[in-house]
């Protein structure tokens, strides 16, 4: 038998049916429109602010060749401020930096760069940020302080991992200590820094060279032992 028995009588099923779904149907099918179009709207939001970042970014790259530096100034704070959400932000925060350490803006110039390392998304760029931030800081001779932030670094303290920049961070290291007068320290993070293919290992052993001999512990403990043969 069937499940009904006129016409009549499915009608009205289904136009129960739709009177009691009807709303809920209608609301779904709303905010999957209201979902596609929102993300469709942000795509082509993304992408136009991309283009115009990039557009900024040129005209301030163009500036820093032509010693501008206002205009560097001016439109890396507009990068920093409208489209801070685009990878153009960060680089414009280090042309941002490079003009000021010119200018002499040395604090200025590390405040750029440490927020650089903060905010920008890309990780390599992060640590471009602020390897030149702790070379900005041997200059104003903060040279502990420089050796505790590689040491919180290199020890991948605050969820950081210095990667493939591990040797500039030895080397950087290696002068701090240098510059504080612990030879020895120094040279060990220069040894470090050797140890990895990421740097001119030249330039590492004219600063090794020019620290002269290790001190008699510091060779023991370096060096291998001699071996007794027996007879």
């Amino acid at each position: 038998m069937d499940a009904y028995q006129t016409e009549e009588e499915q009608v009205e099923s289904i136009k129960k049916w739709w009177s009691d779904n009807s709303r809920s149907i209608i609301f779904g099918l709303g905010l999957g429109l209201v979902a596609i179009f929102s993300w469709q709207s942000w795509k082509d939001w993304t992408h136009q602010q991309t283009v115009e970042a990039s557009d900024i970014y040129q005209q301030l790259t163009q500036a820093s060749k032509d010693q501008k530096t206002d205009t560097v100034l001016a439109l890396a704070a507009e990068l920093e401020t409208t489209y801070s959400s685009t990878p153009y932000a960060a680089l414009a925060g280090l042309q941002k930096a490079k003009t000021q350490s010119e200018q002499g803006n040395r604090d200025g110039a590390i405040i750029t760069l440490e927020k650089v390392a903060a905010d920008a998304a890309n990780n390599s760029i992060q640590h471009i940020a602020r390897i030149r931030a702790l070379r900005l800081r041997l200059a104003a001779q903060q040279w502990q302080a420089v050796v505790d932030n590689i040491d919180s670094i290199i020890n991948e303290q605050g969820g950081l991992n210095p990667g493939e920049f591990i040797g500039q961070y030895e080397a950087l290291r290696g002068d701090a200590y240098r510059l504080l007068g612990d030879n020895e320290k120094a040279r060990q993070s220069y040894n470090a820094a050797l140890r990895t293919a990421t740097l001119d290992s030249r330039i590492l052993q004219l600063k090794l060279d020019d620290l002269g001999p290790p001190v008699a512990s510091f060779a023991s403990d370096t060096m291998p032992q001699s071996v007794e043969v027996k007879k």
